[in-house]
């Protein structure tokens, strides 16, 4: 079962240093061949993460359920993969759930950053706002991702709260505000600083998936705890960790696809670096933002006594929280076995 957060999340002690991807046996993974350093800037990023025992299953489950919604992934996409390892100790069905929603948010990703949509931001807004329709109303879906995103929002809303399901809408909103941002820089050809680069990403990654966490393990985060600075800092931290290892694994994809939005970019740009040195400054923020999100998670089992957390809700909030703990380095082992950022 994943550390209680009443007890003490002890770092590896002996950060290895990561062999080149192809002999450690990833099929993948030369995109993201530049995060490996991480394993030793990072103690909780160095050892291995477990795998669901039941993989295989939630892989079958989840390409059927892709097939019949119109989203099959690309070969060796391997979400369900992603999925078993930040939910390796909880059952099949929240690690199922989660893996439908990655394979929902890559699919929709693309719609920005591979297609003409993503200079539009008429477009950008028109999507968003039917998005935001069908979760609110019974409407009459136009689209497989509209399907897709009806019956996951069904599934995944009737299980929270009204709050929670406001938060999540929050979410969504946030993302395509910063997609219409995207939009707009691309038609201008201007390439974001690095001051705003780092909310901007935040957003484009999709807050809600970050909300997420709650309906797939059946927990919801009180309010209060949920909108202090330290649960806030836990989350984007995640967020931002897990947004930046992906944009050193896509960054020349992306520039040969002429997208900007990437941090590597966004610091070559800015700072005159090589691609090399680029990378190694993009590396040191993620490193940088680790050591937040593993300061947050210290700080919480206090945190817990202040908001009078029973010894139940105290260990039911700390597997949501041990999810956020888990995603860095279950995201590297994606990274590095997935084909999603090979360039042709």
């Amino acid at each position: 079962m994943p550390h209680s957060l009443h007890t003490p999340l002890s770092p590896v002690a002996r950060p290895f240093a990561a062999p080149p991807p192809e002999s450690a046996g990833y099929p993948g993974g030369v995109a993201a061949a530049s995060l490996l350093p991480l394993a030793e800037l990072v103690p909780a990023m160095s050892a291995p993460c477990r795998m669901h025992p039941s993989v295989d299953l939630i892989g079958a489950e989840l390409a059927g359920w892709a097939r019949e919604a119109g989203l099959e992934a690309p070969p060796r996409a391997g979400f369900e993969r992603m999925a078993g390892r930040a939910f390796a100790g909880f059952g099949v069905e929240a690690a199922l759930l989660f893996a439908k929603w990655l394979t929902w948010l890559f699919h929709f990703d693309d719609e920005w950053d591979e297609k003409p949509a993503g200079r539009a931001a008429e477009i950008v807004e028109a999507t968003f706002a039917r998005l935001d329709l069908v979760a609110r109303a019974p409407v009459h879906a136009s689209s497989p991702v509209e399907t897709a995103f009806a019956g996951l929002w069904e599934i995944t809303a009737g299980r929270m709260s009204t709050r929670w399901r406001h938060r999540f809408l929050a979410g969504l909103a946030a993302q395509g505000e910063a997609c219409r941002t995207e939009a707009e820089n691309r038609c201008a050809g201007r390439v974001p600083s690095p001051a705003e680069y780092p909310r901007l990403r935040r957003g484009t990654a999709g807050p809600y998936l970050f909300d997420l966490v709650e309906p797939c393990l059946g927990v919801e985060v009180p309010a209060g705890l949920r909108e202090s600075t330290t649960w806030r800092t836990l989350v984007d931290a995640c967020n931002d960790v897990t947004a930046w290892c992906n944009d050193v694994a896509s960054h020349h994809k992306e520039r040969a696809n002429g997208d900007v939005h990437n941090y590597v970019t966004v610091a070559a740009t800015a700072f005159g670096l090589s691609d090399g040195a680029a990378v190694t400054w993009v590396n040191d923020r993620i490193a940088a933002r680790a050591e937040d999100l593993r300061i947050s998670a210290r700080r919480l089992p206090a945190l817990f006594d202040r908001f009078e957390l029973s010894i139940g809700q105290a260990r039911e909030v700390s597997k949501v929280a041990c999810a956020f703990l888990a995603a860095p380095r279950a995201q590297l082992e994606w990274l590095l076995e997935s084909s999603r950022y090979d360039v042709p």
